[in-house]
């Protein structure tokens, strides 16, 4: 069973922006009796990984937070939440399960809520990918990789990731868990739209990921928010299209 752990990674000495503010508000809302467990410069030890170390020398927390929710959700079990996630209601029927993890929009994992027992092999996995793994590349480049794509590469190695459907979640309790890794529809985690952000809610959604994008660069952060408006203007096909010929590398 899933203990009754959130774990929160905040590693600078920044005081909690509103937004932020906001969506911790709501965990304290809808998990009152969750103890809070935060990941900070004194409960982890930065010596532990390399990878960790590099990534708060540069100021990147949230690619150290990468590791950090692994290591925490081996070790403990509980409930990884990025600090940007505010939750609708409580997670106290998803604590019988092994773990639980959904899937984003873009049809990857949502790796911002994720459940687990201590010792569930699938985390260790994603662990033991960052073993003696440098933030900092041999040519001086950061590896900015999204976490997604290397949950679902070492997953993989591991056994099959079966994405549910709408009908099949309604059988998820005979469901073997262990057979294969299983993920919620985006429904249940990731609501948000992550280009327009419009918000598709239901009554089957726990929380919502609210993409802060902390580890964007500012000339991505000013792209990104130009792009949001764009598409609330022209509507998401339009601009999607002139991307493709304005930045043909990008869909290569």
């Amino acid at each position: 069973m899933i203990p009754k752990i959130i774990h929160l990674c905040w590693l600078s000495n920044d005081d909690y922006p509103p937004k932020i503010k906001k969506c911790l508000k709501s965990w304290k809302k809808y998990l009152p009796d969750y103890e809070i467990m935060l990941w900070d410069t004194k409960r982890f030890n930065l010596d532990e990984s390399i990878w960790v170390k590099q990534a708060f020398d540069k100021k990147k927390y949230a690619f150290a937070a990468d590791y950090i929710r692994f290591y925490a959700l081996y070790n403990y079990g509980g409930i990884y939440l990025d600090s940007d996630v505010e939750v609708l209601k409580s997670f106290n029927d998803l604590l019988h399960f092994p773990y639980f993890m959904g899937a984003e929009k873009a049809g990857t994992i949502e790796a911002a809520i994720l459940g687990a027992e201590k010792g569930t092999v699938w985390i260790k996995t994603c662990l033991n990918y960052y073993t003696n793994k440098t933030f900092i590349k041999k040519d001086s480049s950061l590896d900015i990789r999204k976490l997604p794509e290397i949950m679902v590469e070492e997953i993989q190695k591991l056994k099959p990731i079966h994405y549910l459907d709408a009908s099949e979640m309604k059988n998820i309790k005979n469901m073997d868990f262990r057979k294969e890794i299983l993920v919620m529809p985006d429904e249940y985690f990731s609501p948000k739209v992550f280009d327009s952000r419009e918000v598709l809610i239901t009554p089957n959604t726990y929380a919502i990921h609210h993409y802060q994008n902390s580890w964007f660069s500012h000339k991505a952060k000013i792209y990104y928010r130009t792009r949001t408006i764009m598409i609330r203007v022209f509507g998401y096909n339009f601009i999607r299209k002139i991307e493709r010929i304005i930045l043909p590398q990008r869909f290569k």
